[in-house]
């Protein structure tokens, strides 16, 4: 798989985090950086741990399915895609409760790295190192989580919905261009 689509799935699936720092860099006040440095190191640990769980749950599970693995990787990221843009339907408000820290913290990085579970159990019928990908995809969700607290302050409420519409449609060919080639 080339590097460029390593990138595109990897922003792909920081948009979940990214749309999450962008609201709260619009509603925090105090120091930006403490919270994106906080925030963008947590959610990239997951998006890094995520691929490689799903990874060897795919291979084991599609070792026994190899005659239909690609069919079912290709509609697992369909699946994933489309849930992405439906979850961007949903209206986002500031939340009075911190939830930079501890459990908060914590429930919502493991949220927003499910969908890189599942892209893992995909990424199994690939001829890739789970390692390398997994690199990829972590370190640009700490960039994406970076920018997104970051910039959240002037754009968290114009663009975190449509950060997660482009991050589904994103996931969604990468299934398709599975299915057909």
């Amino acid at each position: 798989m080339p590097i460029v689509y390593i990138i595109l799935i990897g922003l792909s699936l920081s948009m979940d985090a990214f749309s999450v720092c962008l609201s709260v860099g619009a509603c925090r006040k105090d120091s930006h950086l403490t919270v994106a440095l906080r925030m963008g190191s947590v959610f990239g640990i997951f998006q890094f741990i995520m691929p490689i769980f799903g990874y060897f749950l795919g291979y084991y599970i599609l070792r026994k399915f190899s005659p239909y693995d690609e069919w079912i990787a290709s509609v697992v990221l369909i699946c994933i895609g489309l849930k992405m843009l439906k979850d961007s339907k949903r209206e986002e408000q500031c939340s009075p409760r911190d939830i930079t820290k501890g459990l908060a913290l914590l429930f919502l990085a493991i949220a927003t790295s499910i969908d890189a579970l599942s892209v893992g159990i995909g990424i199994a019928v690939a001829n890739i190192s789970i390692m390398f990908f997994s690199s990829v995809v972590g370190f640009v969700t700490l960039c994406m989580c970076l920018l997104g607290v970051y910039f959240g302050r002037t754009l968290g409420f114009l663009l975190g919905r449509w950060a997660c519409v482009f991050g589904g449609l994103v996931i969604c060919l990468v299934g398709v261009k599975m299915l057909f080639l």
